[in-house]
């Protein structure tokens, strides 16, 4: 699968993600960007700034041992937040742009929902080659002289005005459901907003960054010693780690400066994992998951009603006042049909 650009931070080999990866990760980047303080830059002063669109989703392909259905060892994302997008009314063919991305009109969310339907049928060499078609079709479409786009990723493209984008390494925490920490570069805030208090025992981990989140104990308990320095020593300086639910994730601005790093894509998704294995395992333990309480709600209702219907016999109830009722109108009715 081909990466969104030929930027030197894409560098590796990237295989696309299932289409059940690829919904969580949708909805593990709202959760994460809520996280952010509500005045921090990034998220545009308002709760508007976690509804973010992803545009590029993938896994490392040697990580294809640890795939299986749903789950996953890390994925890494690009997203974006933009104005709302100015849509033409009517049929319009040719090409046009979907909040700043190049798209053909004749694509849509739906085509893209039966694509990766069709997708999980087939082999993991045949789906990838589907996706980098569709890709390639929309972000470099042909030239109107009969042309093919070029093999391989485009070019890097800045991004129109008023729209920002994010790339991020994220990594799912089965059976935890963390409460929301913002761990922020002090090195791109650019609004006065103080971190929450807590104690630690690193001076230039508290330099570095600022730390968020309503519970003063939870953020502690997560920033063990060994977890700072392993932010410290392993997450980019302009990068930020957010956790909310079920996910981390760790992210920073993609901008022409920001992408020339060599494999600094590939690196964010391991430095995710390697936060992820090295949380202290009485916070995971403190904040289960009860989501399978839904679902064992949810598969006793089911029980009922199927017991219920199994019941359930023509001329026959258990209330005995509505028994009644009905064996009169059966008897009213049978003596009607005697009489005619």
């Amino acid at each position: 699968m081909y990466p969104p650009d030929d930027s030197p931070c894409w560098t590796g080999d990237w295989t696309a993600a299932t289409p059940m990866v690829d919904l969580w990760a949708h909805s593990a980047v709202i959760r994460t960007v809520a996280a952010l303080p509500n005045l921090h830059a990034w998220r545009l002063g308002d709760d508007k700034g976690s509804r973010r669109s992803v545009l590029w989703c993938a896994r490392q392909a040697q990580q294809e041992a640890a795939v299986s259905g749903s789950t996953h060892d890390g994925v890494a994302v690009l997203t974006q937040t933009a104005p709302p997008p100015s849509i033409p009314l009517g049929d319009v063919d040719g090409e046009g742009e979907l909040l700043g991305v190049p798209v053909l009109r004749g694509s849509s969310s739906m085509t893209d929902g039966l694509l990766s339907a069709l997708a999980t049928g087939l082999s993991r060499a045949a789906a990838d080659a589907i996706g980098d078609a569709v890709g390639r079709t929309r972000t470099s479409p042909s030239s109107g002289d009969g042309r093919q786009p070029p093999e391989g990723p485009p070019p890097f493209r800045s991004p129109d005005a008023g729209v920002r984008r994010w790339v991020g390494g994220m990594v799912q925490l089965p059976g935890s459901w963390m409460p929301e920490l913002a761990i922020l570069p002090n090195s791109r805030r650019d609004v006065d907003d103080p971190g929450t208090r807590w104690d630690t025992e690193s001076m230039a981990f508290a330099v570095r960054h600022s730390v968020h989140s309503a519970d003063t104990r939870f953020a502690s308990d997560v920033l063990a010693p060994h977890v700072t320095a392993l932010m410290l020593d392993h997450v980019p300086a302009d990068a930020a780690v957010t956790v909310a639910g079920d996910a981390i994730h760790v992210w920073w601005e993609y901008t022409a400066e920001s992408c020339t790093a060599a494999s600094k894509v590939a690196r964010t998704v391991d430095v995710a994992r390697r936060i992820r294995d090295a949380l202290p395992t009485f916070v995971l333990a403190d904040y289960p998951d009860h989501s399978h309480r839904v679902e064992e709600r949810l598969a006793e209702r089911a029980a009922q009603a199927a017991a219920y219907r199994a019941s359930r016999a023509t001329g026959e109830h258990s209330d005995p006042t509505l028994q009644r009722i009905y064996d009169t109108a059966q008897a009213e009715y049978e003596a009607s049909r005697t009489l005619d």
